[in-house]
């Protein structure tokens, strides 16, 4: 199967940027946003989307990162790099690509024992075909694909692009 470039790294900035927009309208007022990267390329993700909003929000943006086994993400528990407490708290996920949304289904179930306020997803790249009830409320691209194909996302000598395989 071919690999198809679907965005490049200066579009990847743009979409950041508009991610970055979108969460801190979407928190206007509030006090404090916590941030979950998904490790590693959703903590990237995040990474960049949390020095986008420390330039425009006054809210308190606090970024912390969890672990999770992708190979069994709904049956062991996610680890915490740095906990912050979550309760009352607003919090956004964010991970590069949402597949099949069983990932972001294990840290899910992990940050609602902590009783957040709010829980918001933001993803780089949302893939349509998904197997778990798991939608992004902050997206850069979204595709229909086929069951077959994958998104993914690639830093390479800090250049970034998305690829459908």
């Amino acid at each position: 199967m071919s690999r198809s470039l679907i965005l490049n790294h200066h579009a990847i900035g743009l979409k950041l940027d508009r991610i970055a927009w979108q969460i801190a309208e979407e928190h206007f007022g509030k006090k404090e946003i916590i941030m979950v990267g998904l490790k590693d390329r959703g903590l990237q993700v995040a990474e960049m989307i949390y020095a986008k909003l420390q330039k425009i929000t006054e809210a308190q943006v606090t970024l912390t990162s969890i672990e999770i086994d992708k190979s069994a993400p709904l049956s062991k528990s996610p680890v915490w790099t740095d906990q912050p407490k979550l309760s009352g708290k607003s919090v956004v996920l964010v991970d590069d690509v949402l597949n099949s949304g069983i990932t972001l289904s294990g840290v899910l179930i992990e940050v609602l024992k902590h009783k957040p306020k709010s829980v918001k997803v933001a993803v780089l790249a949302n893939r349509d075909h998904k197997a778990f009830p798991v939608e992004a409320d902050f997206v850069g691209i979204s595709l229909a694909t086929t069951l077959k194909e994958h998104l993914s996302f690639v830093v390479e000598n800090k250049e970034m692009s998305i690829y459908l395989d």
